[in-house]
């Protein structure tokens, strides 16, 4: 039975802190894909991306064993009524196969190979559109349709997904080119500061203003002075200069990072 949006949300927010909270590397796939799940009342929950030349990928949380996912999704992008819609419109709106059927010969065929591998019936979430193609988060079940509930838990879901996806974005842009320091990201765990939260002391730590950092990271001046009162909080401390000082003394910031923090 699929949730009320209140304790929907209350999950997310769970999901959200335990994917900012540490220094895993990739993006947390895995416990979205499975609250997605849980919330929808699906038991197929993966995403999948393809390009405009119809090659895609796909992958599952948790892996299906009753079928070959691969083999079945990998002809989704050119007889999926979801991936047809998407690759011809510019809308990020979920949809679900009951607003978006199959229709035609090949579509139909497909579809009845879906209902033989329970899996009739989906929901997809658009996760980010470019020119690599579109990537999106889907869930599948047998039989019963989504319905309108099951769009507010999706779109509910796609602000969490799409702004962690952004997060993840960001944060490997930045650290592709700043390496960062042998113990680093150790230390940093030690000190309980998040990814984000150092890559907003590094760039303290280079000089730049609560500003200019909002605009490195595409976030809001007052979003990069929340971290950075979280980070006085976790370092104990009251004020930049102390905050960059201890980071280095910790090995989370390198000591060449720059001339001292900006105003």
């Amino acid at each position: 039975m699929m949730q009320p949006l209140q304790l929907a949300r209350s999950q997310w927010l769970d999901v959200i802190t335990d994917a900012l909270g540490g220094f895993g590397g990739a993006f947390p796939w895995d416990p979205v894909c499975r609250q997605l799940g849980t919330q929808l009342d699906a038991p197929v929950t993966g995403k999948f991306q393809w390009d405009a030349h119809g090659h895609g990928s796909v992958m599952a949380y948790p892996f299906p064993d009753w079928f070959d996912l691969r083999d079945v999704a990998g002809r989704a992008a050119t007889v999926h009524p979801l991936a047809r819609y998407y690759s011809a419109h510019s809308t990020t709106e979920p949809l679900s196969t009951a607003q978006v059927s199959f229709s035609g010969a090949d579509e139909r065929t497909y579809e009845a190979e879906l209902r033989a591998c329970q899996i009739e019936n989906h929901v997809w979430i658009p996760v980010e559109r470019g020119s690599a193609g579109v990537l999106v988060v889907g869930v599948c079940r047998p039989v019963e349709p989504f319905d309108e509930r099951s769009s507010e838990l999706a779109g509910l879901a796609q602000g969490v997904i799409v702004a962690l996806h952004h997060h993840w974005q960001v944060l490997d842009d930045w650290v592709a080119g700043h390496p960062v320091a042998t113990g680093a990201y150790a230390a940093a765990d030690e000190a309980r500061l998040t990814p984000r939260q150092v890559v907003v002391l590094s760039l303290v730590a280079q000089g730049l203003t609560s500003q200019a950092i909002s605009w490195r990271l595409h976030i809001s001046p007052r979003t990069v002075e929340r971290h950075l009162q979280n980070i006085y909080t976790r370092l104990g401390v009251s004020d930049r200069i102390s905050a960059v000082r201890l980071a280095t003394l910790a090995g989370v910031v390198a000591a060449s990072s720059g001339d001292g923090p900006g105003g």
